[in-house]
């Protein structure tokens, strides 16, 4: 009786782990959630970013020094170290302004809603003219159209794009067919 309890004993802490981790997981997600619902709207600017070495998920973790402005607060500055994966944009260097909401109860909890001022990428073609100095950028291959279209879809949806520049898009890409 006693070695089948021993013989168990691993798997028994494993899964206490695994529920553990799993609990703190929802826990923290949950947090999150109630924050974006309930947080007060302030606004913070990156003052520094700097790329540390470690990744996750082949994405980079950054320092940064953010300076937040939260109405009823005086301003006031914050580390804080992150991926950024989740903050909806996507130019982040010094002076970008970040919506976020603050822990009315704790103002170095908050969370990244995304750029004040709205974002859009860039096209391929225009970042390498930038970059090369050409106005003109041939391609080797044509493009796509189902994928372009998926792609078009999912800036449309991610509101990256308006819906007018979508449908001007759309009726681009389907004229190359």
């Amino acid at each position: 009786m006693l070695t089948a309890v021993l013989a168990m004993l691993p798997f028994l802490l494993f899964s206490l782990v695994g529920l553990g981790a799993a609990g703190y997981f929802f826990y923290s997600h949950a947090q999150t959630q109630r924050l974006r619902e309930h947080g007060t709207a302030g606004e913070a600017t990156i003052l520094r970013m700097d790329r540390t070495s470690m990744q996750i998920n082949r994405s980079y973790v950054y320092d940064f020094l953010l300076e937040f402005k939260v109405p009823g607060l005086p301003t006031y500055r914050r580390q804080h170290r992150s991926r950024a994966h989740d903050w909806k944009a996507f130019i982040l260097e010094p002076g970008v302004r970040l919506k976020v909401k603050i822990d009315p109860n704790d103002p170095q909890r908050f969370v990244v809603l995304g750029p004040v001022d709205q974002q859009r990428p860039q096209s391929i073609q225009a970042l390498v003219a930038a970059a090369t100095g050409f106005t003109e950028v041939r391609t080797l291959a044509a493009p796509d159209p189902v994928k372009a279209l998926k792609d078009l879809q999912s800036m449309l949806d991610n509101e990256l794009i308006t819906q007018d520049e979508y449908a001007q898009k759309k009726a681009e890409i389907l004229a190359r067919l």
